[in-house]
């Protein structure tokens, strides 16, 4: 854990993602679908409902996140209003895990996804997919018993370098995901955000075990092979498989 270009796609073809933290036994024709992200171009207020005077569930203030990366958001549905203004149900990386929220489509930029990383807890295997062909397919390091790897559909972060100081620890990379975890409130002054990361140095044995705080645990080659895929908004889905 740690602290802190589009092409067109039909209606019918858009990943429609339920909002919720599940995630049950999707066909890879299900999988495979284009998903939608939103940058963030205007600051606003993502709400419960598509429409103005709904409740606020989270306050966009930006169109960067605390590291410089452009915000993206995983699209899970839209809607038409009476007006005939579009919103976009995004997924917003706030507990609980699941939890969207609809903002005007005009504050946003929507962009199309094909590639998407997939969490495999029984197997301990995190795989890369473009539609339905598997790019790659990597041992990974899970949660413990008591500090479980939740389950669900969630979308990359932050894919950022880790901080010299932590390299050691986590390695060359933390890939946050919009995924809390299920049992601890925080983490190192943190909010208990999940991540993809490293080994460090000297911890290879944490690949392929129940070893983690509740992250996906790559050695390093394998890590930097992900990251390459790892842009803020790529989905990622997390099953017991």
């Amino acid at each position: 854990m740690w602290r802190f270009c589009g092409f067109a796609i039909g209606a019918a073809a858009l990943a429609v993602l339920a909002p919720g933290p599940g995630a049950g036994a999707e066909s890879l024709e299900v999988r495979a679908r284009p998903a939608l992200t939103a940058r963030v171009v205007v600051p606003g207020v993502a709400r419960s409902a598509p429409r103005p005077g709904s409740r606020p569930r989270m306050r966009l203030v930006g169109s960067t996140t605390w590291s410089g990366t452009a915000q993206k958001l995983l699209v899970t549905g839209r809607h038409r209003d009476a007006r005939g203004h579009e919103w976009v149900r995004v997924q917003l990386p706030v507990r609980p895990n699941g939890t969207a929220g609809w903002v005007r489509a005009d504050t946003v930029q929507l962009q199309g996804r094909r590639v998407r990383i997939e969490v495999h807890l029984g197997s301990r295997r995190l795989e890369v997919w473009r539609g339905r062909t598997r790019l790659a397919s990597h041992p990974a390091g899970i949660g413990r018993p008591g500090t479980p790897t939740p389950v669900g559909r969630f979308a990359i972060q932050d894919p950022v370098p880790t901080l010299p100081a932590w390299r050691s620890v986590y390695g060359a990379w933390t890939l946050t995901l919009t995924a809390h975890s299920p049992t601890l409130r925080t983490f190192m002054g943190g909010d208990a955000l999940v991540a993809i990361h490293g080994t460090g140095t000297g911890r290879s044995w944490r690949v392929g075990t129940a070893s983690s705080f509740g992250c996906v645990i790559l050695a390093e080659p394998a890590l930097a092979a992900v990251a390459r895929y790892a842009n803020a908004g790529t989905p990622v889905l997390i099953d017991r498989a």
